[in-house]
């Protein structure tokens, strides 16, 4: 009962405290301005850590108006209540002033021949969204940028980067015509166009050619296989239409998600247009697929020590990389222990030591060392020797039929 009443009379004290405003100068392009003010919100620090024993705490938050020739313009939410915008950008490229405003929603206001034209982009966003040029990075898409409703007074009110935006993973924006363009990858009739295959995370792999569909990475589970099956989803957000494309890892060197990166998709999938234009994705049909090759991974954290890993090889694999080791530095030293499961080795090169490692429940071969040039030096050069197509019969399969 105590606690309640100290709640309830610092709620009424922070309730008259209210909350801090300062406005901020404005950033106009043609008719349209952009302005902020910062709102400081108080709060109690009973249940919050990190309060250096300050019983009140506070965090502040940048909100944006917006005005067409010095009238402001007002967002409404779905209830027809008025909004706070707090994350509000031009679009540089827009062929005419236009901004993207972010509050429970996404919208798209622009000047429309002396008209304010609003648009929904995304509705019932959530307290982080997201945006991505789907062309930025040689026609391939770019990093994916982040906002929530915090302070962003600091950031650029202006957002460039390509044509083709991506907006909260759930529209495509036309920037230089303007044009919305909804996706539907969740429902349960998107599902059953792609047999099954859900969009792995937001992982956006490719765009096409043609700037006409999007390439997601697409996951389901086979019970009867005991095990995850994988295909390329393209999205066309012209029709806003979803198909799937399924592949066998193991014929593509693909291991876990990250390898879909947009080279990777390069080197095994193709694009083709049919009579009517529209492009199609399909599984490159390799007769003899590029041979495996290695790769440096890192445990998560910063500063932890990369090592060198190859996957999926089978046990043959040990012996074929020590022959090599020792061809290449004659002084090695080497102490090798087999057991069941594992084949491991400790050798020294130029006083650096290093340890291997095979795994057959893993089918892994992993090489470590705290001299990490040295280790760069050798795990590129064996990787040499793979890229030419040496030791490849020692190679295994992650999915086998």
């Amino acid at each position: 009962m105590f606690l309640v009443r100290i709640m309830a009379t610092w709620t009424s004290f922070l309730a008259l405290l209210g909350c801090s405003k300062i406005a901020q100068n404005q950033v106009v392009r043609g008719q349209m301005a952009i302005s902020y003010s910062l709102e400081r919100n108080y709060r109690l620090n009973l249940f919050t850590n990190n309060s250096n024993g300050n019983l009140i705490g506070s965090h502040t938050t940048s909100y944006f108006n917006i005005s067409y020739r010095g009238k402001p313009v007002g967002l409404t939410n779905g209830e027809g209540k008025k909004t706070k915008i707090w994350e509000a950008r031009f679009l540089t490229d827009a062929p005419k002033a236009a901004i993207l405003a972010t509050s429970n929603s996404i919208f798209l206001i622009s000047d429309d021949n002396g008209q304010v034209q609003t648009s929904t982009v995304v509705s019932d966003v959530g307290d982080l969204c997201t945006y991505q040029w789907l062309d930025s990075e040689h026609g391939q898409p770019g990093r994916a940028q982040s906002s929530t409703p915090t302070d962003n007074s600091g950031a650029s009110r202006f957002l460039s980067g390509g044509r083709f935006l991506l907006v909260d993973e759930r529209s495509v924006i036309d920037v230089l015509r303007l044009m919305i363009y909804p996706l539907d990858l969740i429902s349960e009739a998107s599902i059953q166009r792609t047999d099954g295959f859900v969009r792995v995370s937001s992982r956006l792999v490719s765009f096409s050619p043609g700037k006409t569909q999007l390439v997601f990475l697409g996951t389901r589970y086979n019970h009867q296989r005991n095990r995850s099956e994988y295909a390329m989803l393209g999205v066309d957000f012209l029709k806003n239409q979803v198909y799937a494309v399924p592949f066998r890892p193991s014929d593509m060197q693909f291991i876990w998600a990250e390898d879909a990166t947009s080279d990777w998709f390069a080197t095994y999938f193709d694009w083709t247009t049919d009579s009517e234009g529209k492009e199609i994705l399909s599984v490159h049909p390799y007769t003899q697929h590029p041979p495996w090759h290695g790769r440096w991974a890192q445990d998560p954290g910063e500063g932890q020590p990369i090592r060198y890993q190859l996957k999926p090889v089978l046990p043959g694999m040990f012996d074929h990389f020590m022959s090599w080791v020792k061809k290449q530095y004659p002084a090695i030293e080497s102490n090798v222990e087999r057991s069941k499961g594992m084949i491991s080795a400790v050798f020294t090169i130029n006083k650096s030591v290093f340890n291997l490692y095979v795994r057959d429940d893993y089918k892994s071969l992993s090489l470590e060392s705290t001299d990490q040039p040295l280790l760069r030096i050798i795990g590129d050069q064996f990787d040499g020797e793979l890229r030419k197509g040496r030791f490849q019969a020692s190679f295994g399969e992650m999915d086998p039929d």
